[in-house]
């Protein structure tokens, strides 16, 4: 499991590919899964045209098989 730190780190490098087109757009949420299989779920807000990281968490993904 990884630490808040972590997780920040990994979603700011993930975040360009995320950012809405929509210049408007104050809030955004994605999902990002760290092998073998944590899950986590980031909020960013835009922050004086800057896009700052919110909180986390850990998302629960169940195996149907």
């Amino acid at each position: 499991m990884l630490n808040d730190k972590q997780i920040k780190e990994i979603a700011d490098s993930l975040l360009p590919t995320f950012i809405p087109k929509n210049e408007v757009e104050t809030e955004l949420t994605f999902n990002f899964t760290v092998p073998p299989k944590h899950t986590y779920k980031v909020w960013y807000e835009k922050r004086q045209k800057a896009w700052s990281f919110v909180k986390s968490e850990k998302v629960q993904i169940l195996d149907t098989l």
